[in-house]
């Protein structure tokens, strides 16, 4: 490892600490860029490039300028690149990681929530210089205080450093599942195609919308709100072979991808449209997954526009007992439901190194009290 990261190894990361937190057993020969708006830190990062015998040091003073620095490198040859993992907390850590995956396909990054690759446990010589420029910077910009804690733990092994390679869709679809944002650049982000949970959500579904399968008249109009790129509308396409679906999706690049997979299915009307936007009138309306990309006035507006025979959920946890609550309040009475535990996959569902723990939920089925239509 040591020798490779003397020919041609790019370090990118948020502050000086992190190359010497994560990074100090690869950082000798290393070019070290650091994302920050403060322009005083240039002399830490000097200091830590010193230090660890780095080639060279840059200072990035916005997350824009990551990508045309890091392509510049990339045309230079092809350098082995560390980044922070997608799986670290803090936000501007996960927001490298990003720009750094959409120039480099292949990156090393700590092995926070993921299988390691690579494992160097630091000598005591090693040990104690990390923590000597540890302690040096954290003198030079003391702010322990503004954390409103007298000790705060060092959460990252200082004598362990291990990493882990991953592709540039690892970061995606990494960030995908565990954050908020939606990231529709990558193809199936939330890893549905390979994931064993997913497989198991898709076949407890249809097991929950089988009392509707056989009933009489069967569904005519299905609406699946938030289609995606169309794996559920597929399902239901063979779950109710008399039915039309409208399949409703925002997302410009899932829309696209909607129409590639069913655009030429005359069952099937794809609405390009956000869930705020269209009529929710049909036999069936799928709600699962989408509530939690709404405000809580937005979805407060969209129980009350329901006007349909039957609905799907499908949430989990807390979130999931506010959205049972609100429809129990508006006059919707559960038909069948079934829990699907939680699992720790691959981030792809099949291959990646990076792991997370798919979180689980339940599957309702709902039936509207006609007093309250």
């Amino acid at each position: 490892m040591a020798e490779n990261a003397k020919a041609g190894t790019l370090i990118v990361v948020a502050h000086p600490e992190d190359v010497v937190r994560l990074f100090s057993t690869v950082a000798e020969g290393a070019e070290l860029a650091v994302v920050t708006e403060d322009g005083g830190a240039g002399r830490e990062l000097e200091a830590v490039g010193r230090a660890l015998g780095a080639r060279g040091t840059h200072l990035l003073l916005s997350p824009s300028e990551v990508g045309p620095w890091c392509r510049e490198r990339r045309e230079r040859g092809d350098p082995r690149v560390f980044t922070h993992s997608p799986q670290e907390d803090a936000p501007l850590h996960r927001e490298v990681a990003l720009l750094v995956s959409r120039v480099f396909d292949r990156l090393w990054v700590p092995a926070t929530g993921a299988r390691p690759s690579v494992c160097t446990v630091l000598d005591d010589a090693a040990f104690q210089r990390k923590l000597g420029l540890l302690n040096a910077l954290y003198r030079e910009r003391p702010d322990g205080a503004q954390g409103g804690a007298c000790t705060d733990p060092l959460r990252d092994g200082p004598g362990l450093e291990a990493f882990t390679e991953v592709r540039s869709g690892d970061v995606v679809r990494a960030l995908s599942l565990t954050k908020p944002e939606i990231f529709s650049e990558l193809a199936d982000p939330w890893g549905f195609a390979g994931s064993t949970y997913e497989g198991e959500r898709f076949a407890l579904t249809a097991k929950v919308l089988e009392p509707l399968r056989h009933a009489s008249p069967a569904p005519r109009r299905v609406v699946d709100v938030g289609a995606c790129e169309g794996m559920m509308t597929e399902h239901l396409l063979s779950l109710f072979p008399q039915a039309s679906i409208q399949a409703v999706e925002s997302e410009p690049r899932f829309v696209a991808r909607l129409r590639e997979r069913l655009g030429g299915n005359a069952r099937v009307r794809i609405v390009e449209a956000s869930a705020e936007d269209v009529a929710l009138e049909a036999d069936l309306v799928l709600l699962a997954e989408v509530l939690y990309y709404l405000s809580d006035d937005a979805s407060r507006d969209l129980l009350d526009r329901l006007r349909a025979s039957h609905l799907l959920t499908s949430y989990g946890g807390g979130f999931g007992a506010q959205v049972h609550a609100a429809l129990a309040e508006r006059g919707w009475g559960t038909v069948h439901s079934a829990i699907l535990p939680g699992r720790i996959e691959p981030v792809d569902g099949a291959r990646s190194p990076l792991l997370v723990r798919r979180a689980g939920t339940e599957i309702r089925l709902w039936e509207r009290n006609i007093s309250h239509g």
